[in-house]
């Protein structure tokens, strides 16, 4: 029992990692979302904990659906009660990751996952695992995205 819990952290922490590092390169000094604004659109996965089912599902689904992701300027944030949270790879602290509960309105022990625009507005609200070809369709009826998409196919 005690050997299956701990093969099934090393997968999850495994995920989280390939999930982090795989989503592009941390950007430059960005200890905010505002230092996203105009060029990326986070999607922030708020979860009780790092081991959460619904965060592991999540994950997997923007891992295997990674050139959408990316084709759409998305940057990931995983933001955990307990254990370490991450934005786009970069591990933030427990006041920041508190920080983004408080300012979005999200307890505790809620699961949620939320769209921002590039604009840093919310767009999108969910609170169980997300159906990734509905927030892709959200983002593609953007204006903005429009304008992205008529300079040119992505690489998917």
């Amino acid at each position: 029992m005690v050997a299956k819990r701990g093969a099934r952290r090393l997968a999850l922490m495994l995920v989280v990692l390939v999930a982090s590092t795989a989503l592009g390169p941390p950007a430059a000094a960005a200890d905010e979302l505002g230092d996203y604004r105009w060029e990326r659109r986070p999607l922030l996965v708020f979860a009780p904990t790092g081991s959460d089912p619904r965060l592991v599902d999540t994950l997997g689904r923007v891992e295997a659906s990674r050139c959408d992701f990316l084709d759409r300027d998305m940057v990931l944030g995983v933001v955990v009660t307990e254990g370490n949270s991450t934005v786009d790879g970069r591990v933030v602290n427990d006041h920041e990751a508190q920080r983004l509960r408080t300012q979005y309105g999200i307890g505790d022990d809620a699961f949620s996952v939320l769209l921002i625009g590039k604009d840093g507005g919310e767009k999108l609200r969910v609170n169980d695992v997300p159906d990734l070809e509905a927030v892709y369709a959200v983002i593609d009826g953007m204006p903005m995205r429009s304008r992205e998409m008529s300079e040119g196919p992505g690489p998917c």
